[in-house]
């Protein structure tokens, strides 16, 4: 007996073999039973999904040999002749060479008669979207008010071509691309009656393949019987499809991660000799992320893949943030749309990966925003840190041998003569104004890093711009800073967080100190606006500005 290929030998018969469709399956079935059966069909959707198979089912229902029903005899001659094209009652026709006004009108004429043998007269239009505008025009009265004997079914895969006055006098049904569960399942079945052997991963691989298409999984199932013969193995399957490898991704990401160059081309060579094209490249390694991103939510997530890989993805997946993940998602969604359409899509394809090596870890913007304890500063700032931690403990140890109780108030004096009372009469505002000696100025130094770190903890965006600043010298009360690079100083900011960098040098050594600022020679202090910049800023610079006051931020030069 001749071979008959998959696709043909496993095509549905009846409403229950039909997999993937179940809301229009069931619709149909329930159209029957309740007695209500349109008079024209539109069954619209991708290819290999149903539509033809479905469209051949309704006229074996619909022709049944006791009356219409949805449980029909698929072994019946009557089904047998429709499925296989030679019913007198049942006329099939390929919109694409039938697509003129004069086919249109031969049709309609045909339609005129009586079925032979069936209840109804069933007209099935492939393709139907391929008509002439004019041979829908002749259509339109014929759907408006056909003979009670006749059934239209339409099928196509472009309804945005088909006239809104057709689709209007027409059921529409749309059919929906296969899950790779369903037809997984459904070649499985397959598999196990033509008696052949598989894997669940070579099974995954031929399902994914077909992009929803149970025609193109059979006809892709026909082709790795063919090369693999009773037996079918991942590996085999993965050359004959020109899969990659899925160690090869794994190696990709880790080079990725560890920001190995050489890693990283060695695997994009291996990438380019296996002559797997630059878009299919793209759409594994997206694969890939899905699958790093779902081990990290739960692994029953990872369908068709093996114990061992579910455990690699798992491990793999500790090292990775999800939102750097997310990123590199990001990239290859960008990169695909463009890369069927450049003239050298490999290496589009290998320079937007080496671009990968140089991503930098994601960063939550609240985290550089934040004025809340958890803020981290940089790595100069935490240094201080640790430099301020050491002298406060040092410090510590000298006021307790001294006797210096904790709420006393820290005393800085030239000598031993200079030391004057809290009650000094220049206290009259009720307030310690003591007077720092300018050969202080080398402690102020010395615990500058402390103040620092309390302003960042209080202000972080003031803080980081008085990093840029150092005390200079002392006059009576006031402690200029300046600054090795004046580009980084901005005017607002510094005048409204000078309270609470004068509020941390008060608390520190128990007087009312003030600042001030000496950028490219000019002063800066909080009392006046004007100091800062007596010349009437630019329009651009006041909004600047605002930006600046609205989100707490600093503009970096």
């Amino acid at each position: 007996m001749k071979y008959q290929v998959l696709s043909l030998k496993w095509r549905p018969k009846s409403f229950d073999n039909v997999v993937g469709q179940d809301h229009i399956v069931q619709t149909l079935v329930n159209a029957f039973s309740l007695n209500r059966i349109a008079q024209s069909y539109l069954f619209t959707g991708p290819r290999g999904v149903g539509k033809t198979t479905t469209a051949r089912i309704m006229a074996m229902a619909l022709n049944a040999e006791n009356g219409p029903s949805a449980d029909f005899d698929s072994s019946s001659e009557t089904s047998r002749e429709i499925s296989g094209g030679r019913s007198l009652d049942v006329l099939e026709i390929d919109g694409a060479s039938n697509r003129g006004i004069d086919e249109i009108r031969g049709l309609r004429e045909q339609i005129k008669f009586s079925p032979m043998n069936g209840a109804y007269k069933v007209i099935i239009i492939d393709e139907v979207h391929m008509l002439t505008n004019q041979a829908f025009n002749a259509l339109l009265t014929t759907l408006e008010e056909p003979p009670a004997h006749a059934v239209f079914i339409f099928a196509t895969t472009d309804i945005h071509k088909i006239p809104a006055t057709i689709i209007s006098r027409c059921q529409r049904y749309d059919f929906n691309r296969i899950s790779i569960n369903i037809i997984s399942s459904r070649l499985k079945y397959i598999l196990e009656s033509e008696q052949i052997e598989s894997d669940s991963e070579s099974i995954y691989m031929i399902a994914n393949k077909a992009d929803g298409s149970m025609r193109d999984a059979l006809s892709i199932l026909d082709q790795i019987i063919a090369y693999c013969g009773d037996k079918i193995e991942n590996t085999k399957v993965s050359n004959v499809l020109g899969i990659i490898d899925v160690e090869l991704y794994f190696e990709f990401f880790n080079a990725i991660h560890e920001k190995h160059y050489d890693d990283l081309i060695n695997v994009l060579s291996s990438f380019f000799i296996s002559g797997v094209p630059a878009s299919e490249l793209i759409n594994g390694l997206q694969n890939h992320l899905r699958n790093l991103i779902y081990a990290g939510v739960d692994e029953n997530l990872l369908h068709q893949i093996n114990d061992e890989q579910k455990l690699r993805f798992k491990s793999e997946k500790s090292k990775w943030d999800k939102r750097d993940l997310f990123r590199m998602n990001q990239v290859f969604i960008d990169v695909s749309s463009v890369i069927r359409s450049s003239d050298d899509p490999y290496l589009l394809l290998e320079m937007t990966c080496l671009k990968l090596l140089e991503m930098d870890k994601t960063v939550f913007i609240e985290e550089l925003l934040s004025e809340s304890k958890e803020f981290k500063p940089n790595a100069l700032v935490t240094e201080d840190r640790k430099k301020q931690s050491e002298l406060k403990n040092n410090i510590e140890v000298v006021n307790k041998f001294e006797g210096t109780k904790e709420n006393k108030k820290v005393e800085i004096l030239d000598d031993e003569d200079d030391r004057i009372s809290n009650n000094s009469n220049e206290g009259q505002t009720g307030n310690s104004t003591k007077n720092i000696k300018n050969n202080n100025i080398d402690y102020i130094k010395n615990i500058w890093p402390e103040i620092l770190s309390n302003v960042h903890e209080l202000k972080p965006t003031v803080g980081g711009v008085l990093e840029n600043f150092f005390p200079d010298s002392i006059q009576e009360n006031k402690i200029i800073l300046k600054s090795d690079n004046p580009k980084v100083f901005n005017r607002e900011l510094m005048y409204k967080g000078m309270p609470t960098i004068e509020g941390e040098l008060s608390k520190k050594f128990g007087v009312n100190l003030k600042i001030e600022i000496e950028v490219e020679n000019k002063v800066t202090n909080h009392k006046s606006e004007n100091a800062i910049n007596p010349k009437i800023e630019e329009n651009n610079e006041k909004v600047f500005n605002k930006v600046v006051d609205l989100f707490d931020g600093e503009i970096v030069q």
